[in-house]
């Protein structure tokens, strides 16, 4: 059995370290699970298996002995961008972003447990042909991140667990955007970047059992900041540097058991994005490229139902409303989305303490109109059509 797990996880890391994601609030992404997933993301009151590690770590007291659950997403993006003034339009490129999951936990004693996620919590895509309208601003970017988020989890009555937790998070970011002929560049040049960095953080969370039938859920997670440097390919290859926060979360949760076979959790997840208020890029022997985004807060409610209707076999229904952080002033051609909702379904099906869970969500954003920047490479634009397939499995396993 370890020899099987460890072949899991490494197979798992190795799949991180390659994949690639899109479409999130800002460029958060919240898929941990298909259970998850299913129930649009109502997971920090249940907190019931071992992705909650990424809802909720302080629920994996009602976990006995050890588990742990692998899987992974198919994020299937879509969108069109029309230019307001010519009437021309370009279509997001076809692309299928695999993030995967993993979770283990094992119960020490009657009252501590220690948990260890590996996810995906930020994640862009974004791609346009080279000589879309656009391209001045962006036609290409994608951000790709890894966090390994170690929990201890400690059972302090029969009604109230507690966690604590630290992140250590890889952050790549890539973007690539073309320099329009001037004076000092006589034809059209690509400007591209590629920078990295690692940064920490910490969690914490709080389980609470009101009664036989309600559970809540609250769990914190830092602010990480990075330094993320690289090489920008511009006139050839040159060192480049840069600062990001990325944002501080708050998640709520409450669970509540309607009837024996019919489990209700509204929940909502606050994301303090107002850290992300500009972007510089340093570039070793050019002037900062300083861009102002002035990102503001948001909110994301969730509602999820489970209902079991045999031992075997159990169905979910999920909706999420997510806010957009970017405002109308600084929005680009690297996120051009706005509020979006998102429809789930799935379902799991149990035998001898082995669990799959598969889940679909339909993405659906609403449109949007840009105000033409000029001196951003961008005209007046609509967007249209932003939306996403999302299919997703998971396998868990108690022993």
């Amino acid at each position: 059995m370890r020899k099987h797990v460890l072949i899991l996880c490494v197979g798992f890391v190795l799949a991180v370290l390659v994949s690639g994601t899109a479409l999130g609030a800002g460029f958060a992404l919240y898929d941990f699970s298909a259970r998850g997933n299913a129930l649009g993301g109502a997971m920090v009151g249940r907190a019931d298996d071992p992705s909650a590690i990424a809802f909720n770590p302080a629920g994996i007291t009602q976990i006995p002995g050890s588990s742990f659950m692998t899987g992974l997403a198919f994020i299937m993006p879509g969108g069109r961008l029309t230019n307001l003034t010519t009437g021309g339009s370009e279509s997001l490129i076809d692309h299928t972003f695999i993030p995967p999951h993993f979770y283990y936990t094992r119960q020490m004693s009657d009252r501590l447990w220690f948990g260890l996620g590996l996810m995906t919590r930020f994640g862009l895509g974004t791609d346009f042909p080279e000589d879309w309208y656009g391209r001045y601003n962006s036609y290409y970017a994608n951000i790709q991140s890894v966090s390994l988020n170690p929990n201890l989890a400690w059972k302090v009555n029969e009604q109230l667990s507690v966690s604590v937790g630290v992140e250590a998070l890889w952050f790549e970011y890539g973007a690539r955007r073309k320099i329009p002929p001037s004076q000092q560049v006589p034809m059209e040049a690509d400007f591209r970047l590629l920078g990295d960095d690692i940064g920490y953080g910490w969690n914490v969370g709080l389980h609470y059992k009101l009664d036989e039938t309600t559970r809540i859920g609250l769990h914190y997670r830092s602010q990480v900041n990075l330094t993320i440097s690289g090489i920008v390919d511009f006139l050839g290859s040159r060192d480049a540097w840069g600062d990001l926060t990325l944002p501080e979360m708050f998640m709520f949760g409450i669970s509540k058991q309607v009837t024996p076979k019919l489990n209700i959790e509204v929940g909502a997840i606050y994301t303090g994005w107002s850290s992300y208020n500009r972007l510089q890029i340093n570039v070793e022997g050019l002037p900062p490229n300083l861009v102002e985004k002035n990102w503001k807060n948001t909110w994301r409610y969730q509602l999820g139902l489970e209902y079991k209707y045999s031992p075997e076999w159990t169905w979910r229904f999920g909706y999420t409303y997510d806010q957009e952080p970017s405002p109308d002033s600084t929005i680009d051609f690297q996120t051009p989305m706005s509020d979006r909702q998102l429809f789930s379904i799935g379902f799991g099906y149990t035998k001898n303490d082995r669990t799959w869970d598969f889940a679909y969500t339909y993405l659906m954003a609403d449109d949007r109109t840009i105000a033409g920047r000029p001196g951003e490479g961008i005209p007046n634009s609509r967007t249209s059509n932003m939306d996403a397939h999302i299919f997703m499995i998971s396998y868990s396993m108690k022993f």
